[in-house]
């Protein structure tokens, strides 16, 4: 036979679909193109079968990794892409204390060894002798119409249900313990600048409103101008440069976020903290991820699996 030269090729990773993000379906239908991503993540997502917000918080952060050229530097942009709408990835599962036996599968009862006692007991009631006062219930049921039957079972189950310390009475703990209503904060629209970054060649410069080449294309990604200061890549670490392409800050940073509110978020190796305009630090590099701030005094933190809203005295108020 000839030689099968047929190719195969691997689908996109796709999100479990027994997993249903809490919030609204609005929000999980929005396009990534709505997220401030760099045009190479944005690339990356949709190539990996990643489209939406939804598409996103299905998977868990250990997930992402699986899409093609997805590295540490893209989960941490897309972290903070999707912060300001308040969702987040599927939460990781609690780790098993012990493996299951045997004998606890899904639908079946642990098997155990029967005690002396409830075998003498059992074998007592085997041995008892049946007298008509207490008849079977096999033979009271023969004996009783079946309306009878229905009423005592019933009249039973009413019992049941008005008897005050019963495990079997029903609660309404909605009412005892009320929840508010989730709210997603309204989406941010960026605000458009008077310079726009285009790329040639692989490398990203800026344009006037004209068109006019401003800032020539030699930086490996740049995010857009922001009260006039812009993050851009080189040889892999962020620096920050003026609209006349001057590096106010140097390059030093694994990962940096635009200016708001004279303060950006950035990182050093594992940890994100703060700066201001001269690169000074303003939050100390101690928590696991960080957004920009919203416009009204606060920005967004995570530290040990919680979220939190940090202001500019430092105070952080957790959720």
């Amino acid at each position: 036979m000839g030689r099968n030269n047929r190719r195969w090729h691997k689908k996109p990773q796709q999100a479990a679909s027994d997993y249903k993000p809490p919030y609204s379906e609005d929000l999980l239908q929005m396009s990534v193109d709505g997220l401030n991503l760099s045009v190479e993540t944005l690339e990356i997502l949709k190539k990996g079968g990643i489209h939406t917000v939804g598409d996103i918080v299905k998977r868990r952060k250990n997930d992402m990794y699986k899409v093609q050229n997805f590295n540490k530097k893209k989960l941490f942009e897309v972290t903070n892409a999707i912060a300001p709408l308040r969702v987040d990835f599927r939460p990781e599962e609690a780790p098993k204390d012990r493996p299951p036996q045997p004998q606890e599968r899904k639908g079946e009862k642990p098997i155990r060894a029967p005690q002396p006692q409830a075998k003498a007991e059992r074998k007592g009631q085997e041995q008892r002798p049946q007298t008509g006062e207490n008849p079977p219930r096999e033979q009271r049921e023969q004996r009783e119409p079946r309306e009878a039957q229905l009423d005592r079972r019933n009249a039973g189950k009413e019992q049941g249900k008005n008897k005050k310390g019963n495990g079997n009475a029903s609660v309404d703990f909605s009412r005892i313990f009320p929840r508010e209503k989730l709210v997603h904060s309204p989406r941010i629209e960026p605000e458009k600048d008077c310079f726009t970054k285009f790329q040639r060649a692989g490398k990203w410069g800026f344009k006037d409103e004209n068109g006019k080449e401003v800032i020539p294309p030699i930086y490996t990604e740049a995010l857009n101008f922001k009260e006039d200061m812009a993050a851009v890549e080189m040889n892999g670490l962020f620096g920050y440069i003026n609209r006349e392409n001057v590096l106010v800050i140097p390059y030093k940073y694994d990962t940096a976020g635009s200016f708001s509110e004279g303060w950006a978020n950035v990182s050093l190796g594992e940890k994100c903290g703060y700066i201001d305009k001269t690169g000074k630090e303003t939050v100390p590099f101690i928590y696991d991820a960080a957004t920009a701030f919203t416009g009204e005094g606060y920005g967004r933190v995570k530290k040990d699996g919680r979220w939190g809203n940090i202001r500019k005295d430092g105070e952080v108020s957790w959720q």
